[in-house]
């Protein structure tokens, strides 16, 4: 091989390995420039970056130290509302002091008779003479005695029911005819148990010894519903629904059913007898 075919041959060598160098170089950077852009297993592409801005720029709230502590103070006030909530819902709540069954008994009788003896329209009394209260119808009137188990929530539900009977008599009610435990359902019932153990639990230790105290100066914090016939012009009527609506105990009247002590058209198509010859 001549001189020149040498110089040749080692000048076409040179520029291939160029060539060769310059498309490694640009397919480095083209996966480079689609890394970049797509995204690959190790980094974020702008089109992700981009579509990510895009999302959170348009959510409802949006991420910035101002949104940060607009929902910090937002929840502080929240948790103030629902303290403030609980204080008016429990601004009620009474306290009963620990006593014996045979304690409990004598202090229902009398309490009975006092309640009785409330203004209404039996001759003057909220409910006949002998009115039993119905489920206290063997504590009141009978010799039946309550097991010491029972005597919390017998005090409770004593004082539910004295407070109804008072606001009855104070609004205008004629007569209290019966009153009678309402049954409550047992799924519902065993739901809000769980939801109260559940929340209990996500307090603090701290809390939880301060509620088991209060726990301890008061009755159940559990509801209960009562069913109450009484009898009553339609303006004591109203006044007792508001006045249960504005109680300082929290109350609610889940039902109300209206029935006339007489029916005036019943009576003229012959009552009960005229009923059946239709």
């Amino acid at each position: 091989m001549n001189k020149n075919r040498m110089i040749l041959a080692a000048v076409g060598g040179v520029i291939a390995v160029a060539t060769a160098a310059a498309a490694v170089f640009a397919y480095l950077s083209y996966a480079a420039k689609v890394a970049a852009v797509e995204g690959d297993d190790e980094t974020e592409g702008l089109e992700s970056a981009v579509e990510k801005a895009r999302r959170l720029s348009t959510a409802p709230v949006y991420p910035c130290q101002a949104s940060v502590k607009e929902i910090e103070a937002n929840t502080e006030k929240l948790s103030e509302w629902l303290s403030a909530m609980r204080k008016v819902a429990a601004a009620g709540d009474r306290a009963y002091e620990k006593t014996s069954p045979a304690a409990f008994k004598t202090f229902i009788v009398r309490d009975a008779k006092r309640l009785i003896a409330l203004p209404g329209g039996v001759d003057g009394a909220i409910a006949a003479a002998d009115f039993a209260f119905g489920p206290f119808k063997n504590f009141v009137a009978g010799g039946d005695m309550p097991s010491e188990a029972q005597v919390p929530e017998l005090q409770r539900r004593w004082d539910d029911v004295a407070t109804v009977v008072e606001t009855l008599s104070a609004c205008g009610a004629c007569e209290l005819k019966d009153v009678q435990f309402k049954v409550e359902d047992d799924a519902a019932k065993k739901a809000a148990e769980e939801a109260s153990a559940k929340n209990s639990r996500k307090g603090s230790r701290r809390q939880q010894r301060k509620g088991a105290a209060d726990a301890a100066a008061k009755s159940p914090s559990a509801a209960y519903s009562y069913v109450f016939s009484f009898t009553a012009r339609a303006p004591a009527i109203v006044k007792a629904v508001n006045a249960f609506a504005t109680c300082e105990r929290f109350v609610t009247v889940d039902e109300v059913l209206f029935r006339r002590d007489r029916d005036a058209m019943a009576e003229a198509l012959g009552g009960e007898a005229g009923k059946k010859n239709e």
